[in-house]
């Protein structure tokens, strides 16, 4: 019974996500990693044993674990790829204010003309 509430959850997840990139809320690039995550959060929810199974052959004691780390693997690579987006983002908001400080003195120059 345990297994329905997840399933359901997991879907409504997933239903969420495409919804928001229906909207143009969230860019359909960015929603792949989370339809996969889905994804691998309803295979989890279908078949629990895989969890278990995947912790035998990785040799992993407490198989919750794994899931943990695998949860948390996947939270610090979408940190780290939104960090990369931000940086190169302010260094073309530095780039996009210095040609504007450029074209304002330009026309600031041809106005005094």
């Amino acid at each position: 019974m345990k297994k329905i509430y997840f399933i359901v959850g997991t879907i409504i997840i997933g239903l969420y996500i495409l919804n928001e990139v229906r909207k143009k809320r969230f860019s359909i690039k960015e929603s792949f990693y989370w339809i996969l995550g889905v994804l691998l959060m309803l295979v989890l929810a279908i078949f629990p044993q895989c969890i278990d199974f995947l912790a035998i052959y990785l040799g992993v004691a407490y198989p919750p674990s794994l899931l943990f780390v695998i949860c948390i693997l996947f939270l610090v690579l979408m940190n780290f790829r939104n960090s990369k987006r931000i940086t190169k983002q302010q260094e073309e908001i530095v780039e996009l204010e210095q040609n504007l400080a450029i074209l304002k003195d330009k026309v600031n120059k041809n106005v005094k003309k």
